[in-house]
């Protein structure tokens, strides 16, 4: 049973006139013929009563048009919705990302992006939360895309954006620690253990057999910040532009520090291609960079 046997058979119906039905579909009488015949015989059951040339719905043919009819409304529904859906996806953008990426990165790139697209009908929204939450909620649909830290999951593409030094902040009018032994020896105030600079961090020091002990733990680099000023001890975290407001010092990392950077991606879904208004930033943003680093 195909699609078209069902609108051929609703058709003719309708019309109780195999020629009118056959102008009206433009499908050739033949092929309406052997369609009906087929799907009747498919039925076990005959749908119209025939005599001549006259053709009647039967029993068992009005039987079958209202759930043909079922069926054909609900298909024309779906493809109302999905054309909605398709025509909302022309101008809404759902991006999650880490906080720091509203700070700065993102907003610019919006609004360079809304001088070239030129819709004034363009929604978008946004939602930060950790790279962990972030992906789970990725994968359950509530995003187009994401702005966040790497994460090597298989079910992800991942395309750099930009990269951020680590840096360590110091309390205004504190000492500066001049080795890893002497800034170990400190107060620390670290990122939570879910957060993704956590485990960048704890990976770049281990490679280094550095294991810093935490006194403090914080949610993201603002709140570091904050504890850093008000002289709770030192953090490390990456340079982002919302730390500049407070008042504390930054400072390079103790050598070594080679590799120390926070990298941030471009992160979907493999194998699904972004649509609409979404496809169009994701091309902006990946253009931005191509020429950023021919830049260089």
């Amino acid at each position: 049973m195909t699609l078209n046997q069902l609108i051929y058979f609703q058709k003719i119906a309708e019309l109780e006139n195999m020629g009118q039905a056959s102008k009206l579909l433009h499908v050739s009488q033949p092929s309406l013929s052997i369609a009906i015949a087929n799907l009747e015989k498919e039925l076990s059951l005959p749908l119209f009563d025939r005599n001549g040339h006259t053709i009647r719905l039967n029993r068992n043919g009005k039987l079958f048009l209202k759930e043909v009819t079922k069926i054909l409304d609900d298909i024309d529904g779906a493809k109302r919705h999905m054309q909605a859906l398709a025509a909302d996806r022309e101008s809404r953008i759902r991006i999650g990302c880490i906080a720091p990426v509203l700070y700065d990165y993102l907003p610019k790139r919006i609004q360079e992006f809304l001088q070239l697209d030129k819709r004034n009908d363009l929604k978008i929204e946004f939602s930060s939360n950790n790279t962990t939450i972030l992906i789970d909620q990725l994968r359950e649909g509530y995003f187009d895309f994401l702005i966040c830290s790497e994460n090597n999951s298989h079910d992800l593409t991942q395309t750099l954006l930009f990269s951020e030094p680590y840096v360590l902040l110091c309390p205004l009018g504190w000492p500066i620690p001049k080795s890893w032994n002497d800034l170990l020896d400190q107060i620390l105030i670290g990122f939570q253990t879910k957060a993704a600079a956590h485990h960048e961090i704890h990976t770049m020091l281990i490679r280094n057999a550095l294991q810093p002990i935490y006194r403090y733990r914080a949610p993201d680099e603002q709140t570091i910040a904050s504890l850093v000023s008000h002289g709770f001890g030192y953090g490390i975290v990456p340079l982002v532009d919302s730390i500049k407001n407070y008042k504390l010092q930054i400072v390079p990392l103790p050598e070594p520090n080679d590799g120390m950077i926070r990298n941030i991606y471009l992160t979907q879904i493999a194998d699904h291609t972004a649509i609409g208004a979404s496809n169009r930033f994701i091309k902006f943003l990946l253009d931005v960079k191509r020429r950023e680093e021919q830049a260089k």
